[in-house]
């Protein structure tokens, strides 16, 4: 996508409406709010929300410093569907998928992060929340949301908004496994290991994720699992990297 192209889908994060765009500036009609580009990014963010606001400030001091990409393809197998696609990368972070994938619309409720996605050759970046993205309907071929769901504050917000501005959705979801008392296990290792989660984490079990895509109204047309590294960076240094289990669920839907 091009600049002029990306001017012509951008709505209120607040009311939805269609911005009015001049330059680096944008206004809506509606509630007469006015938005503009910071440093080349455009500046689309809402945070009523108080969780939002407090999870956005923990991010951006985990941002501070550059990221390690998982090396397991996974992003050249995401950047590959991406391009020659109008495509959104929801929660993009440091810009894996828009350093193979230039074109690709990049949104993270993380300023800091979306600058160091810009040092990776992002091209087309936007500073707003997944729970209320500032795009008129149907603004995308499809949208990419890798490994970020479980860190949303509000999961069933953020995919209405996926089905609302695009019409296919790909998504990697941390899954939590299916056996008794997984979350409270999950939650107390962490806490006896002292090991440092990300400010919001919540894997998903398949029923809660199915049912949310319902809610959506969304078609799930593949659902397999993605084994993602877990212990990545050896986080736990008395542990191996586990590389060949299903951690994660790889979902691709369609809107009926």
């Amino acid at each position: 996508m091009n600049d002029l192209e990306i001017a012509k889908i951008l709505a209120c994060p607040n009311c939805k409406k269609k911005l009015k765009v001049v330059n680096d500036s944008a206004k809506c009609s509606q509630c007469k709010t006015t938005f503009s580009k910071i440093d080349g990014i455009w500046s689309l963010i809402t945070l009523r929300n108080k969780n939002v606001a407090t999870a956005a400030q923990g991010y951006d001091r985990l941002h501070r410093e550059p990221w390690y990409k998982i090396p397991d393809g996974s992003y050249e197998i995401l950047a590959s569907i991406a391009r020659g696609n109008k495509t959104l990368d929801i929660a993009c972070g440091q810009g894996f998928i828009e350093e193979l994938s230039p074109e690709t619309v990049g949104l993270d409720f993380s300023f800091t992060s979306l600058k160091q996605a810009r040092k990776k050759g992002a091209k087309h970046l936007v500073w707003a929340a997944a729970e209320n993205l500032p795009f008129v309907d149907n603004a995308f071929d499809l949208s990419i949301c890798a490994g970020s769901l479980e860190h949303f504050t509000n999961v069933q917000k953020a995919i209405l908004e996926m089905a609302r501005v695009s019409k296919i959705q790909v998504l990697t979801v941390h899954r939590e496994f299916e056996f008794p008392f997984a979350p409270q296990i999950r939650i107390l290792t962490t806490k006896l290991l002292g090991v440092k989660n990300q400010p919001i984490e919540k894997p998903l079990r398949w029923g809660e994720l199915k049912e949310m895509l319902k809610k959506a109204k969304l078609h799930v047309i593949f659902k397999g699992f993605w084994t993602l590294p877990v212990n990545f960076g050896q986080v736990l240094k008395v542990l191996p990297v586990f590389e060949n289990i299903p951690s994660s669920f790889f979902v691709i839907t369609t809107k009926r």
